[in-house]
């Protein structure tokens, strides 16, 4: 009988620790998915708001197994709620403190009344946070007038003017430092540690799981990928870093939330909110890690400092500049998923692995939302406003530039952040694409969006495509990489800065260029525009007229992908449509003899541009277009190369004698013409 307890002792051990394996190989490859930036900080953070009372381990366990729970309690637990776990249920495995495997059940698995909680106004939360600090002895100074004669680093300074929602993400921030063991608050003084690389990640982080309880916005918080501030030194595990700093900030983050709810700061230890799933050995080893880490962190971002009273603000230096755009990228990228972007790109076909390799990102409706986010960042005004992400308005105050908008980063020429397009909702107000205003980084004519992206496209066979925006850019890329680099201006014509950055990366002789146009009016002034830029290059410059109504984003969905897939691939030249463009405009029917020699005239000045190759094939397709003869043709084109001079020069100076008409029997006469004039050699080459 002692023999077979025994033996069945042993059999449950055996079986518990292989649960336990199983659960902790499920954790292990949630943190491998955090270090290797398959799974945002953020998008953990969101799901630890929820369960932070189970301790790290379980925040990654829970979601693993259902993604969905929001209020996960015991079979017991919900029975004391009045809620009935629904029979037939799965339970979601966590690890008990006592470090067993047990079940707990999601809300949406029982029945019972709704569990009500009444979310806080920030003002609400900012005297919750408030009288916290005070009961931890710690001052609030914004502005109150009187002299604060306590300790320096028991000083909480946050600006008066700022609003109730911002005061409160800045003090939950200033929270997560007092509360750590020997940790101290942010302030001017430079004996502190500037609060950047880990530092930074742990108070954001319990700031971001304080306000999702509090029922305060959380949006204007973001974070670096975990592979910036896990440490670059490479006796560093990262994998150890992010446990350790993860334990860290959910045992930070209950703590903070039970005082708030009423329960003693201390309360927390020894109860679920800690984690008993790593080892002492490990986390001892994880801390190491974590010290060399934040050591050995250059952090990517200059954080604006304090600027004291009566001193002039900082300058808006390129590195200042740079650093607010990628934290303003961070932010959008926070907000795409919770938008209505997520699902008009999802309808166009843009599936979240294309917007997760383009980096697209959301700006909030909400004018205010990134200023504040960026200046809790230690960004100043004068910086945000240089680099293009606020504007000021005539009374002075600042507000956000991109509101409700889908967002696509531009960047120079090597890869570095430079400004934004966003695109406004179907049927809003305001124009379709809207770019970030030249600064000192950005500058409109020398931008292309999508080259930085399709530069190795362009160092194989893909030839260079000009398209009107970023959907169609980034549909081109994804499709058609063997043949087209997709390239798109910002809202303007394409410039010779542009086509030299497309130079840089092919050979525009040999490859040529091909811009896709909409087969409207629209279109054919679109091919008007860029004709005055792209005729120098020397290489074929085609066109590919897409039919009506669609565009190449259209390629990424169901409907109208084939259609604009074979136009793409059936181009003519630039320099036809541009003339049959001019004879049509100003021939019109060309029913009369006046209008056909208009007609002709009117082509012969794009003809008088092209190289002297092309004249020839040129001259007859106006002769047979226009009706006109051959001869009368070519005196027009020939005429357009080189205007008669005035009547008092001509007899000066004699006659210069023209061109023969080009015939069969002389195809290359205007070539030969030409290299015997220096003047028409030079407006021709």
């Amino acid at each position: 009988m002692t023999v077979s307890s025994e033996g069945e002792q042993t059999a449950q051990a055996d079986d518990q620790g292989r649960r336990l394996d199983i659960l902790q190989g499920i954790a292990n490859h949630t943190v491998t998915r955090l270090a290797d930036g398959r799974l945002r900080w953020d998008a953990w953070l969101e799901q630890a708001s929820r369960h932070v009372r189970y301790g790290f381990t379980n925040t990654l366990l829970i979601p693993a197994q259902r993604p969905s729970a929001t209020d996960v309690r015991s079979y017991d637990a919900w029975q004391k709620q009045g809620h009935q776990v629904r029979r037939g249920e799965t339970g979601i495995r966590i690890i008990s403190t006592r470090g067993k495997p047990r079940p707990v059940f999601d809300v949406e698995q029982t029945d019972g009344e709704p569990i009500e909680e009444r979310l806080l106004t920030p003002a609400e939360g900012l005297g919750r946070l408030s009288q916290l600090a005070a009961d931890l002895g710690l001052y609030i100074d914004r502005g109150q007038g009187w002299t604060y004669l306590g300790p320096p680093e028991r000083r909480i300074r946050i600006a008066p003017e700022l609003d109730e929602a911002t005061a409160a993400s800045m003090l939950a921030h200033q929270l997560a430092h007092a509360i750590r063991p020997g940790g101290h608050i942010d302030t001017v003084s430079t004996t502190s540690a500037p609060c950047h690389g880990v530092r930074r990640v742990l108070a954001d982080s319990v700031a971001y799981l304080v306000l999702a309880d509090l029922g305060l916005e959380v949006s204007h918080l973001s974070f670096p990928p975990p592979r910036q501030w896990a440490g670059t030194d490479s006796r560093t595990d990262t994998s150890a870093v992010i446990r350790a700093v993860g334990d860290q900030i959910v045992r930070t983050g209950a703590r903070l939330q039970r005082r708030l709810r009423g329960g003693s700061v201390d309360a927390v230890s020894g109860t679920a909110g800690a984690d008993k799933s790593t080892s002492p050995a490990m986390s001892a080893s994880a801390g190491v890690a974590v010290e060399r880490a934040d050591r050995s962190l250059k952090s990517s971002r200059p954080v604006a400092p304090a600027v004291p009273e009566g001193q002039q603000p900082p300058d808006v230096s390129a590195p200042r500049l740079r650093a607010a755009l990628a934290d303003a990228h961070r932010f959008y990228l926070r907000n795409l998923p919770r938008s209505w972007g997520v699902r008009y790109l999802a309808g166009r076909g843009f599936s979240p692995v294309v917007q997760e390799q383009w980096e697209v990102g959301f700006a909030p409706r909400t004018g205010h939302a990134l200023l504040r986010h960026l200046r809790e960042l230690g960004h100043v005004d004068e910086t945000l406003v240089s680099v293009g992400l606020v504007k000021r308005r005539d009374s002075g105050e600042l507000f956000d530039l991109f509101r409700d908008r889908v967002l696509f980063p531009l960047r120079d020429k090597a890869g570095a952040i430079v400004g934004f397009i966003g695109r406004r909702r179907d049927q809003a107000p305001g124009p379709k694409y809207l770019n970030t205003p030249e600064t000192p980084l950005f500058h409109k004519s020398e931008i292309l969006f999508g080259l930085h992206e399709s530069r190795a496209q362009l160092g194989r066979t893909a030839r260079p495509l000009l398209v009107e925006g970023p959907l169609d850019a980034i549909a081109v890329n994804v499709t058609m990489p063997e043949e087209y680099a997709a390239v798109a201006p910002c809202g303007t014509a394409i410039t010779p800065p542009q086509v030299e950055a497309i130079a840089a990366h092919t050979d525009l002789e040999t490859a040529g260029l091909v811009i896709a146009l909409d087969g409207d009016d629209a279109g054919r002034a679109g091919s008007i525009r860029a004709w005055r830029t792209l005729r120098s290059i020397a290489g074929p410059v085609e066109a590919a007229v897409l039919p009506r109504g669609q565009d190449p984003a259209e390629l990424l969905s169901s409907a109208g992908h084939l259609p604009v897939r074979e136009a793409l691939l059936c181009v003519t030249g630039l320099a036809d449509l541009v003339i049959d463009e001019r004879i049509e405009r100003f021939g019109g029917t060309l029913e009369f003899i006046e209008s056909r020699v208009a007609a002709a005239r009117a082509a012969a000045v794009v003809i008088a541009e092209l190289p002297p190759d092309q004249i020839a094939r040129q001259v007859a397709r106006v002769a047979a277009r226009t009706g006109m003869a051959l001869a009368d043709a070519t005196a027009a084109v020939t005429s357009a190369i080189s205007p008669d001079p005035p009547p008092d020069v001509s007899a000066a100076k004699g006659d210069t004698p023209r061109s023969p008409p080009l015939g069969p029997e002389q195809p290359n006469s205007c070539r030969i013409a030409a290299s015997k004039r220096p003047d028409v050699h030079r407006r021709m080459a």
